[in-house]
């Protein structure tokens, strides 16, 4: 890819909230800085850490001119990424967590692909990789092909799945309200970033940049731990909209069914009995629903299995083994994120202050 430094190009906001980050935030921070779009304003929030979190994006900053550090008392992601969005100076923010990483082209592809819209006014968004605490690949998200207006396919899958992957414009995200800090304050953290992408999934359209851009990192535990806090944030967030939209209401409270079933198998492989228990009721709630599904999933499964006899029988290549898809290397479970992605050891733009100059 050329990098792109000349003045006409938008500078880039990046909001990283950080709580207790000092573990993963350097690494995070050397994707960042990485980047082959060199314009970039990089804005590390302290969410009020108790760790070496606030020096080491100190340091950090001495070694990128781009770096802003900012402090604020504990208040949750959505504040500090508020914080970030509130002093940023970029046209378009991208907001990263501090445990994930980025591909070095993610912002350069992100930008390229909001060409095709008038004045670049759109959402720009990619794949993910799965990634765990030693940043090795272990799964990685379904590739769909969603562009233009997302609104209702993002109702029925939160198919962007992370807060470290879209790129923004800022002013569409203020004037959306940023992201809702009400959820966390209401024991109902969890579905911030899909409440702020269908707001403005409402208002603009959506490219999709398709490849694998976006490192995120799934910590021991943490994929079943808050599955009824995540719930009962994806009833909040739901709530509102099928009242203006009742005639999607199926397509959300299928989407309900499918979250929650989701965690309930998270829970049972991880033996997770304090979970299974919060969840059980709300299976049981959907009754019939999970009949339905359970039928449907058996004949998936006998289904596959008998194509896999068949293959072996016919000596086929199983369709599974596709290591592309749309043109994209698939990420491939065992190897890390770092080695197949991100060139780590130079930075495309050194020194570079947030205006864009050497």
């Amino acid at each position: 890819m050329t990098i792109i430094t000349t003045a006409a190009t938008p500078l880039i906001t990046v909001v990283i909230p950080a709580y207790n980050a000092e573990k993963t935030l350097l690494e995070t921070l050397q994707s960042v800085s990485n980047q082959s779009y060199g314009k970039l304003e990089i804005i590390v929030v302290d969410d009020g850490s108790r760790d070496g979190t606030f020096a080491l994006a100190s340091d950090y900053s001495l070694t990128d001119r781009r770096v802003r550090v900012l402090r604020q008392a504990n208040g949750g992601v959505a504040r500090a990424r508020n914080h970030g969005i509130g002093e940023a100076r970029g046209a378009y923010v991208a907001p990263i967590d501090a445990d994930d990483v980025w591909h070095p082209e993610k912002i350069e592809r992100q930008l390229q692909s909001l060409q095709k819209f008038p004045g670049g006014h759109g959402v720009a968004y990619n794949w993910y990789a799965a990634i765990d605490e030693d940043g090795v690949i272990f799964g990685h998200s379904r590739p769909v092909l969603h562009e233009g207006n997302i609104f209702e396919p993002l109702l029925r899958e939160n198919f962007i799945g992370n807060g470290s992957t879209p790129l923004m414009p800022r002013a569409e995200v203020l004037g959306c309200g940023g992201y809702d800090a009400g959820l966390r304050d209401s024991g109902a953290e969890g579905c911030e970033d899909l409440k702020l992408y269908l707001a403005l999934a409402e208002r603009l359209p959506f490219a999709l940049v398709p490849d694998f851009l976006t490192g995120y990192r799934f910590t021991r535990g943490n994929m079943s731990s808050n599955a009824y806090r995540m719930l009962k944030s994806h009833a909040l967030v739901m709530a509102p909209i099928i009242e203006r939209y009742p005639h999607l209401r199926r397509d959300i409270e299928t989407a309900k069914f499918n979250t929650t079933h989701w965690y309930f198998n998270k829970a049972l492989a991880n033996r997770d009995y304090l979970q299974i228990k919060k969840l059980a009721p709300m299976m049981m709630q959907c009754g019939p629903q999970l009949i339905v599904h359970g039928l449907r999933q058996s004949f998936r499964l006998a289904k596959r299995h008998g194509l896999r006899i068949a293959r072996q029988i016919l000596r086929k290549p199983s369709a599974r083994s596709k290591t592309h898809f749309a043109g994209a290397a698939v990420p491939e479970a065992g190897t890390r994120f770092s080695d197949r992605f991100m060139p780590f050891g130079r930075r495309a733009q050194p020194d570079i202050v947030a205006d864009g100059r050497q």
